[in-house]
Order: structure tokens, then sequence, then C-alpha cells
């Protein structure tokens, strides 16, 4: 009769270890550096945690006087960036889920 009382007990004691353990993971992904680039004009680094901490911009790029290309390269780096934190951000919730892809967990 109590079997499934037990086994709720279990569950919920493994879904509070995975929750303590998705905590560490963030932190971790938050101390991970990655770097996103737009040849030689635009460097963009970014966290795991999807937060981008940088910019930078070649004077010579901004010198050029051309808006539009500047926005549009440091689109393209900023998007490196996000994509490489992506793949950090994966790499590393795979020891959370044991290779699972869970949908909407990495974002």
């Amino acid at each position: 009769m109590f079997g499934k009382i037990g086994d709720m007990g279990g569950m919920l004691k493994k879904a509070y270890e995975m929750k303590k353990e998705f905590g560490k993971i963030q932190e971790e992904l938050a101390e991970i550096e990655v770097v996103g680039v737009c040849g030689s004009s635009v460097e963009v680094k970014a966290s795991a945690d999807m937060t981008i901490k940088s910019i930078k911009i070649a004077p010579e790029t901004v010198n050029s006087g051309n808006v539009e290309e500047v926005e549009d390269m440091v689109l393209v780096a900023v998007n490196n960036a996000l994509g490489e934190a992506k793949q950090a951000s994966q790499q590393k919730m795979q020891r959370l889920t044991g290779g699972l892809n869970i949908p909407g967990l990495f974002g």
C-alpha cells in the first residue's frame, strides 16, 4: 500500500538532487568564456550562460564611416559568440541529462 509513497519520495529526492546539480552547472556556465569574431574587425566575448561580456571593434572599422557595415559585423560576431556559448552550455548540461536532449532545457 505504501510502496507508491516510497517511490514518490525517491523521485522527489532525485528531483531535488537534479535541481541542486543544475544550480552548480549554471554557476559553471557563467565562468566559461567564449569568443565570436567577424574577421579582425569585431570581437565579442560571452559566457556560456548567454551573457555578452564585451564587444571590441577595431578603430579602422569605426573610422570607415559605414555604419551599416559595422552593425552587420557586430551582429555576425554576436551570433558567433552566442553559438559558441550554446554549444558549451549543451556540453556542460549533458552531465545533468546523461546525454538526453530535453526540449527547452538549453534555451
